[in-house]
């Protein structure tokens, strides 16, 4: 399955970086889930910051599912930190724990998002 190669790419991708978090997006076209990997532009290895204009030119384009991220040294839950931002860009945040090796999305009901590109993103990491 699509999705689960998809979530296989991020655990790769993940593990690629056990120091420095990494990010991207989860972008849903023709009824199937994608990764994008995104150059992490923060100068500090425990957070990440997505270039602003790659954010604005995705969001426009109408696919965005969510911004997924690594926590390297922490569970899976989202920090405030995480929260507040993920609030501020009306946007899910898919977080990938290093430490437990487990999937968290954060998602609020007034986010922005392809409807059936966030069920099936809850369906393939709930599996």
């Amino acid at each position: 399955m699509i999705e689960n190669n998809m979530l296989q790419e991020i655990i790769e991708f993940s593990e690629s970086s056990p120091l420095r978090e990494v990010c991207g997006f989860i972008v849903y076209r023709n009824n199937t889930l994608f990764f994008e990997k995104i150059i992490n532009d923060s100068n500090q290895d425990d957070y990440f910051r997505i270039n602003p204009i790659s954010f604005l030119e995705r969001s426009l384009s109408n696919e965005l599912v969510a911004i997924f991220h690594t926590h390297v040294d922490s569970e899976e839950k989202p920090s405030e930190y995480d929260i507040q931002n993920s609030k501020n860009c009306l946007y899910p945040f898919l977080i990938y724990s290093l430490e437990t090796k487990r999937f968290h999305l954060f998602d609020l009901p007034e986010f922005k998002r392809p409807e059936n590109g966030v069920n099936m993103l809850k369906e393939v990491i709930n599996d």
